[in-house]
């Protein structure tokens, strides 16, 4: 059966300006959409209703919300496919900001204070890179440029764009900006000034990051009244005294409040003991994101984000009763913004305006959590010095040596190690040596390396010392990646006619166990309650066999309390497949199954 054709998709060219140049601009004239998998879905009401391919005209009368496993360049362009096209109001985005760091989920096991923090320190020592801002401009800026331009199709005539930056690309994205949107569709440089924040003695304390507000015409929609705050108590007390500038009663002014202007100073970043703090380090509080969406989304307005993170955008979409699309390439981020939701419709139960949301995955990211853990894995046994300022190599060794980690999706080719000489010829006084980690290796690479290595000059003829040699760590032939997955036992058992009860007798994850023995300086204590390796348990009490419906969601009010662990649920009184998934706190989940 010949394999279907997929449909391509015109996208208009941006004809904005002032124009940002860089190496390799080019703009997207066409994409393609992916196929959509329904993978899981919350729907605590019964509705039922979850579409298996999520396309907006079966969705416009009858709608759930929506949340994408995958690249977001690739689930725009599905989106657009889909019907989407014209139909977003309100898109917000904090996107990387080229920090050139790497930005972590802090991980601390539940019931165990103290367990994964340093003695002297009280930062989480469990920690999981959730993505790599480290990047060449050129390709940052490439990487925004597509999709910002895949986000305008998406918009309404009278939808908005929020880009949230810092110092380090505001300036560029700006530029960026008025190409694709118009500079004449540039409504605010919105400052969030904070009182937090280092302060240090080189230069003025950096204590604010911007949000650039962008329409897609002049007919977009803002609503003042719903985001109004109140005057100066000195302005109300002149008001009150009769100064002839005040056109109104001080009783009036009291009741309407002002416009906050575009330096918002009210809104404080997500404190440490925050209800809402979740493990991730730029989270942004909720009542920043509850403005934007009160003033540019309707009542019924459909909000994306497709940068999701911590699922802070979903969740204040939520709790205002809009509609909202969450995108992001990070299990982990979905795994996050789900339960946050969860947590939300419960709360709200049947007053919940749209108390359904269902979760696609668009191509395949599963293995990306499994290939970060092992990198920091790698870096950790391998003595790596990580190295934020050098574009190509990843760091260097305590002798010296370069460093460069081959992506683990793909074995270590030829092409590879030419691009590695190729670097290494545009830096004529480079001499050191260069240590290759990989996990797997083409059959050719030996031989490659050792003939290369034999043609390098000696650095010292006495004792017959080369310069740039390569050696390589290959993982798999010192058996370092070789992948456990988590296990529990479960036991699932009938009772009476309509009813079911679970009970989680063990559970392990190898991945959390190693991570705890090789962090340096770690605390040695024995894990008491396996519940504590435990973040979620999900069951889904009548299961398929392919889309996960969540029947109930044991997600504990504080990150120390423990899941629950046994339960007694409702079942039909047919015979049903009960499925029981547990997702442990680095994100890997654990699916259990039987017929009852």
């Amino acid at each position: 059966m010949a394999e279907k054709k997929k449909k391509t998709i015109k996208i208009q060219t941006p004809k904005g300006r002032p124009l940002l140049n860089w190496v390799g601009k080019h703009p997207l004239e066409h994409v393609q959409g992916y196929p959509t998998q329904l993978i899981e879905c919350f729907d605590p009401q019964s509705k039922n209703h979850a579409l298996k391919t999520p396309v907006y005209d079966g969705l416009e009368k009858n709608w759930h919300n929506l949340l994408f496993h995958g690249d977001n360049k690739e689930v725009l362009a599905t989106l657009l496919e889909l019907g989407f096209r014209g139909k977003i109001d309100l898109v917000y985005i904090d996107p990387p900001f080229a920090s050139n760091k790497d930005y972590v989920r802090k991980v601390e096991l539940r019931g165990l204070k103290d367990l994964g923090r340093m003695e002297e320190d009280s930062e989480s020592i469990i920690q999981q890179t959730m993505y790599e801002d480290i990047w060449k401009r050129d390709e940052y800026f490439q990487f925004m440029y597509e999709r910002l331009i895949l986000l305008k199709e998406l918009l309404a005539e009278t939808g908005s764009i929020y880009v949230h930056l810092d110092y380090r690309m505001v300036h560029y994205l700006k530029v960026l900006m008025d190409e694709v949107f118009g500079e004449d569709n540039l409504q605010n440089d919105l400052i969030w000034n904070y009182y937090m924040g280092a302060s240090g003695t080189e230069r003025w304390g950096r204590k604010h990051q911007n949000i650039l507000f962008y329409s897609k015409s002049n007919k977009y929609q803002f609503n003042l009244d719903p985001v109004r705050v109140p005057y100066n108590p000195e302005t109300i007390a002149r008001a009150k005294r009769g100064e002839a500038r005040y056109e109104v009663e001080a009783e009036d002014l009291e009741k309407s409040g002002k416009n906050p202007g575009d330096v918002w100073s009210d809104i404080n970043p997500v404190q440490g003991n925050a209800l809402e703090k979740t493990s991730y380090t730029t989270q942004k509080p909720e009542t920043l994101l509850e403005r934007i969406i009160k003033a540019s989304a309707e009542s019924d307005g459909l909000v994306l984000d497709c940068f999701v993170g911590s699922g802070t955008t979903c969740v204040a979409a939520q709790a205002l009763g809009r509609r909202w699309i969450g995108v992001d390439v990070n299990k982990g981020a979905i795994q996050v913004t789900s339960k946050r939701i969860q947590k939300i419709i419960k709360d709200q139960g049947k007053n919940e305006k749209y108390p359904t949301f269902a979760i696609y995955k668009v191509n395949n990211y599963d293995l990306k959590i499994l290939h970060t853990e092992a990198k920091e894995l790698a870096i950790q046994q391998y003595g790596i010095t990580s190295t934020k300022t050098d574009p190509f190599f990843d760091g260097t060794r305590d002798s010296n040596e370069l460093v460069k980690i081959i992506d683990f999706n793909h074995p270590l080719t030829l092409l590879d190690l030419q691009l590695i000489v190729d670097e290494l010829n545009k830096r004529p006084d480079e001499d050191r040596n260069v240590i290759v980690i990989c996990l797997g290796r083409e059959t050719k690479v030996d031989a490659w390396v050792e003939e290369w290595n034999k043609k390098q000059p000696y650095k010292d003829t006495r004792t017959k010392q080369r310069i740039k040699q390569f050696i390589i760590f290959d993982l798999k032939d010192k058996n370092f990646v070789s992948y456990e997955p988590s296990k529990a036992e479960v036991e699932i058992k009938r009772k009476g006619k309509n009813k079911v009860k679970i009970k989680i007798k063990s559970f392990i994850s190898p991945t959390i166990i190693k991570r705890l023995e090789l962090e340096p300086g770690l605390l040695r204590k024995k894990i008491p309650d396996f519940r504590s390796m435990i973040d979620v348990v999900l069951v889904d009490t009548d299961y398929n066999g392919e889309v996960f419906r969540i029947a109930y969601s044991d997600v504990p009010e504080k990150n120390n309390d423990l899941v629950k662990g046994e339960y007694e649920l409702e079942i039909p009184k047919k015979k049903t497949k009960v499925a029981v998934k547990i997702i442990d706190m680095l994100g890997e989940e654990v699916l259990v199954t039987k017929k009852v």
